[in-house]
């Protein structure tokens, strides 16, 4: 299973190995809660994702990504390294 996808935190979670991701969290459009699956201690919002710094590449830089969905701890709906 890739790296940095929703389903592989959610194994690690079941297990019991979850301790090392971030916490942070947001919530999309449709309400459904996301949470971020990078290690924890990524967290730079000085580092822009690629589409935010003039480029194409989509990588997340040092902001959260879940899936498809990159967001930083300053949105409206972002909790930011919260207990889950």
């Amino acid at each position: 299973m890739p790296e940095h996808r929703p389903q592989r935190r959610r194994v690690l979670e079941a297990l019991g190995e979850a301790g090392g991701l971030c916490t942070a969290r947001t919530v999309d459009s449709d309400g459904d809660v996301i949470v971020c699956t990078l290690e924890a201690g990524h967290y730079d919002p000085d580092d822009w994702p690629g589409w935010k710094s003039g480029n194409s590449d989509g990588t997340p830089g040092g902001w959260h990504l879940a899936g498809g969905s990159i967001w930083s701890d300053v949105g409206a709906a972002c909790f930011p390294h919260a207990a889950v």
